[in-house]
């Protein structure tokens, strides 16, 4: 049933990384799919118990990142678009608390070193393809759990 994320996720990905954009109705299937998978799998308490956490860990990071732009910056606009906040809170039903961080420290690692490779080579700064980032490392994830 995982592999069904990557439908949409493939369609994300592609269109983030184009245009910076990501279609609504997408990025609403991926969420009912990742919904779906995980009470499945997992059962409505857990479910439940892992999207309060980490929406709150969420809010919780998110918010210090925030403070950190008004302060070093002057300005908390454009920081991330509403479709990067979206994919993020539908990614929460998807992990436990712990592996939730370690899984959002490792892709956001990844898709700032990505990112960086590309503004290099390119000689271009643009923005960064956030959930192409994260997409991707969640694409390799679920191959990696389907694999094993």
């Amino acid at each position: 049933m995982q592999l069904l994320i990557l439908v949409p996720l493939a369609l994300m990905i592609l269109s983030d990384y184009r245009s910076r954009t990501v279609v609504l109705w997408q990025l609403l299937l991926f969420g009912a799919i990742v919904l779906i998978t995980s009470l499945m799998e997992k059962g409505l308490h857990a479910t439940s118990m892992d999207i309060a956490t980490n929406i709150f860990l969420s809010m919780l990071i998110g918010s210090c990142v925030y403070i950190y732009f008004l302060l070093k910056y002057r300005s908390g606009q454009s920081i991330m678009g509403k479709g990067d906040i979206l994919f993020i809170l539908f990614l929460t039903p998807l992990f436990t608390p712990r592996l939730f961080l370690v899984f959002m420290l490792v892709s956001f690692a990844a898709t700032l070193s990505m990112w960086g490779i590309h503004t290099l080579v390119r000689k271009r700064n643009t923005n960064i393809p956030l959930i192409s980032g994260v997409g991707v490392c969640l694409c390799v994830l679920l191959i990696y759990q389907q694999l094993r």
